[in-house]
């Protein structure tokens, strides 16, 4: 199966936030209503109940403040820090690109949000689960448009094969620049080929993104000391907790039949 990708172009963007709604909507998400900020930003970030928002960025140029939009989302990474990471095969790449996870896999650990580079995936701390965007994974595999690109009417998110959105890009990147001389192309070289190709008007730092990611150097120390004994490390710690139990129930029982032995409970047959 060919490698999808969503293309978003922020030089398009005019925070309508339809993506929101539509990623909302189609995925059954609760509503939310955060604080006021004095911001125009809905949400500070997002949440597990939130796989995707705009965020605002504001610029002071000798003409006054300019705003700038990007919408937040999984990226899902050629080379995912969570997919790494995930002690219990809760996330699997699909053959389509999607970092998809499992829910009846996922123990809530954190370990995904740990090693991501972009801070993606969120705890539900209630359900002990992680939650982040599924590429709406439902639709693109029935051969429709993720529910954002659907509704987005600027086409500033573009649905399509890898290749063609990379493609697509230095399309865009060539009008972008005839306005934004420092535009350039964010994701087709990152990670391995990010799920999420974007062309920005300027520095990635500008739009709250690594200028260079990289998987953290604790995936590495994870990897090697810790991951490849996750599982015996579990079994022996409910090993040791039913083991507790056991000695535990025996002790009280034990204190019990004492007890009843000293207030003349039992008597010989």
């Amino acid at each position: 199966m060919t490698r999808m990708a969503r293309l978003i172009d922020i030089t398009r963007c005019t925070a309508c936030r339809g993506c929101q709604v539509s990623c909302k909507r189609w995925n059954q998400l609760p509503g939310e209503i955060g604080p006021a900020t004095g911001s125009y930003q809905s949400h500070a970030d997002l949440s597990p109940g939130r796989w995707t928002m705009i965020e605002f960025y504001e610029e002071k140029k000798n003409t006054g403040f300019e705003w700038h939009f990007r919408k937040k989302t999984c990226m899902h990474c050629g080379d995912a820090g969570c997919l790494k990471a995930c002690p219990n095969g809760a996330l699997v790449r699909e053959e389509n690109g999607t970092i998809r996870h499992i829910e009846e896999k996922c123990i809530g650990c954190g370990y995904c949000t740990v090693h991501c580079p972009f801070g993606i995936p969120k705890i539900d701390e209630a359900a002990k689960k992680m939650r982040k965007c599924t590429f709406c994974y439902d639709r693109i595999t029935n051969g429709r448009e993720p529910a954002c690109a659907k509704t987005c009417v600027p086409r500033a998110i573009v649905y399509g094969t890898w290749d063609d959105m990379a493609s697509l890009a230095d399309e865009r990147l060539a009008q972008a620049k005839k306005l934004y001389p420092n535009a350039r192309i964010y994701g087709r070289d990152e990670l391995g080929g990010l799920g999420v190709i974007y062309v920005l008007p300027d520095k990635p730092s500008n739009y709250g993104l690594p200028e260079d990611p990289r998987l953290p150097a604790s995936l590495g120390i994870w990897k090697q000391a810790v991951h490849p004994f996750g599982n015996a490390i579990l079994g022996a710690s409910l090993a040791a907790t039913g083991l507790a139990f056991i000695i535990s129930r025996r002790n009280a029982m034990k204190l019990e039949e004492s007890a009843k032995l000293e207030e003349g409970g039992y008597k010989d047959e």
